[in-house]
């Protein structure tokens, strides 16, 4: 069932990316920034460390999926410039 899925998302993934090309990638990009952001400031209002472990650990995996997307939007980019042999 867990491949099933994996495959689905994948080709709706890429259905996006070849309908809105780059504009997905930034806008997923833009919306990984304002939860990260968003995040952060929750922070300040925590006070248990349960909380501040999730919150963290939340960052954490955001940032790896913005690096993901970056490197992703890079690759696309750098596609796109590639001579058709």
């Amino acid at each position: 069932m867990l491949v099933e899925i994996a495959r689905a998302a994948h080709r709706l993934d890429e259905y996006m990316s070849a309908r809105l090309g780059r504009p997905y990638h930034a806008l997923l990009g833009i919306g990984l920034v304002a939860e990260i952001v968003q995040r952060i400031r929750d922070f300040d209002k925590v006070t248990d460390h349960a909380t501040i472990l999730r919150i963290a650990l939340a960052l954490v995996i955001y940032c790896l999926l913005l690096l993901h997307q970056v490197g992703e939007l890079g690759e696309r980019r750098q596609a796109g410039r590639s001579p058709v042999h």
